[in-house]
């Protein structure tokens, strides 16, 4: 028997995939799996054509057929959006007949909360590993809680939860999901990242001027009235790019209100959303990836900000702790505001050699982590 006969067959089940990046980490972590475990499981991959918060599908590629465009190691089915009922969803699932259905997420009536259903009916034999990609913590939860709520409580009330296996990210993500489903199997496997790594390469660094970036989807959970606010007590020169999709209308509004009352040190450009192919040479253009977020399962951002050697100044409500000791960067709680203003100031004070020094180490902090060769075994045991 050949040995891609003997693969495992995992069916990934997202809302949305590369080409698409509008709906942050999610597609990420899935495209990083996929590209990660080709080579180990007979991987297919199940979305929509359409990105997040778009009308129009993707370009140049083909609807509700599987192909391999991305990679000849796996196949994506990319479902048109504009016509997808549960039925198609259902047929596809059952035509791939996988040994491992893959979940994303916890909220997505199709892509999650159908599938879990038909395995409740007993319509699936596939076993179900169920990511919630950080759904389950506070700050998660209190987005739009009346939805989701009574979900969770059917989902107990069906017990549900004793059909599958969790897979969790880290060990914060294990004990918010037991919190909610307890006695529930949960394995731990952390996020796969982007494991392309350019060459080190630094900028120019003037003393008494900072360039940072913020790169997040434009809703409160990301921080980014937080960081404005933050700024009006910066006494250095600092220019701030954001970048990220509009998401919350009313957010935004409140952000642009801080940004015409920050002082004239402080200058901030806005460079719409972002295509993923593009992050790290823009983030390469600056000195600081900040980003006060209330709460991240994983943080691509932060992480791709690490990849290309910048310093990080992140709150304490992700799993990159602890990395001044590592000159890579703040983890710093979201009560002390005035932290955050006194490290960019001390930061946009240094010299060339200062910078060069932590852009340097946070380079290497983020190669020590993607040459870990107990990532891929964490992902070995959880599909075994």
């Amino acid at each position: 028997m050949s040995e891609k006969k003997e693969r495992k067959k995992v069916l990934v089940l997202v809302d949305w995939f590369k080409p698409g990046y509008k709906a942050g980490g999610p597609i990420r972590s899935c495209t990083n799996f996929a590209y990660a475990l080709k080579n180990d499981f007979d991987i297919h991959v199940l979305t929509t054509d359409t990105d997040h918060g778009e009308s129009q599908p993707y370009e140049n590629l083909t609807s509700n057929e599987w192909i391999n465009n991305l990679a000849p190691d796996f196949k994506v089915y990319y479902a048109r959006k504009s016509t997808l009922k549960l039925k198609q969803l259902k047929q596809q699932i059952i035509n791939v007949d996988a040994d491992y259905v893959y979940l994303n997420h916890l909220f997505s009536p199709g892509f999650v909360v159908y599938p879990l259903w038909l395995k409740f009916r007993k319509q699936i034999k596939s076993k179900i590993i169920l990511c919630p990609r950080g759904a389950l913590y506070d700050s998660a939860l209190a987005v739009k809680p009346i939805k989701k709520k009574p979900f969770i409580a059917l989902f107990k009330l069906l017990r549900i939860h004793k059909l599958i296996t969790f897979h969790a990210t880290n060990e914060r993500e294990k004990q918010a999901i037991l919190n909610y489903f307890p006695g529930s199997e949960v394995i731990i496997a952390d996020n796969l990242p982007e494991s392309d790594q350019p060459s080190f390469v630094s900028c120019k660094k003037e003393v008494g001027s900072l360039k940072c970036i913020f790169i997040a989807r434009i809703v409160p959970i990301k921080n980014l009235l937080f960081l404005l606010q933050a700024l009006q007590r910066v006494k250095k020169n600092v220019e701030l790019s954001v970048a990220g999709p509009i998401e919350d209308a009313g957010y935004w509004s409140e952000c642009e209100k801080a940004i015409q009352s920050l002082p004239s040190n402080i200058r901030v450009n806005y460079l719409g959303a972002v295509n993923n192919e593009k992050v790290k040479s823009i983030i390469s253009d600056h000195h600081l990836f900040v980003l006060p977020t209330q709460g991240e399962n994983f943080g691509h951002s932060i992480f791709e900000a690490l990849l290309t050697g910048r310093p990080v100044l992140i709150s304490d409500q992700t799993p990159w702790l602890q990395l001044t000791a590592q000159k890579a960067g703040w983890d710093v709680p979201l009560n002390d505001a005035t932290k955050y203003a006194q490290i960019i100031d001390e930061m946009a004070s240094w010299e060339q050699g200062r910078f060069d020094e932590w852009a340097r180490a946070s380079w290497r902090y983020a190669q020590v982590f993607i040459e870990n060769p107990t990532l891929k075994k964490q992902y070995l045991n959880l599909f075994s």
